[in-house]
């Protein structure tokens, strides 16, 4: 290979492969309504957790998500982060379908979350929040690593958030 074909090839291929995943990401559907439906049927009194919080803070953790996403999270990262790394991240999430994150790690300037808050309030909050947010017609606040997003954009974020916490949950 030439020097300068190499040197094209080299410089073309991380954008062919961010455009790739770009393209991925949006084409794979992710229905916030079918974990919708999963949060509803969770028998609240029964849910434990595999993870260092219990059931109820991860329920309260996935409803400050959901409800920051409309009004705004309480702090945030650079732009430059968010406009870099944030949006290569969350293509590549939306891409491979899985969303790896520490999942005991709070939203930055986040209230702190109630252990002792009963599930069954908790469910309901998140219930609520779930179903504000995919009722939601207004402008969608910037999410604190990811920056801007698309109300579509939020569909991922969400689905797959809520799919990576309610896999620690277990029914006893």
């Amino acid at each position: 290979m030439k020097r300068r074909q190499f040197i094209k090839a080299s410089l073309l291929t991380p954008v062919a492969l961010v455009l790739g995943a770009k393209l991925v990401a949006t084409l794979r559907p992710y229905p916030v309504s079918d974990i919708l439906m999963q949060i509803k049927a969770l028998p609240a009194a029964r849910l434990t957790s595999s993870g260092a919080w219990n059931a109820s803070q991860i329920l309260q953790h996935c409803a400050q998500s959901v409800s920051y996403s409309i009004y705004g999270y309480p702090e945030a990262r650079s732009p430059f982060f968010q406009y870099t790394v944030g949006k290569l991240a969350i293509n590549a999430f939306a891409a491979t379908g899985t969303l790896h994150h520490p999942l005991d790690e709070p939203i930055p300037g986040a209230p702190a979350l109630e252990p002792s808050l009963p599930n069954d309030v908790a469910l309901r909050e998140l219930i609520y929040t779930v179903q504000q947010f995919m009722d939601w017609q207004g402008q969608m606040q910037p999410h604190f690593a990811f920056g801007s997003l698309t109300k579509a954009q939020y569909y991922s974020v969400h689905h797959l958030h809520l799919q990576s916490h309610l896999a620690q949950l277990r029914i006893s």
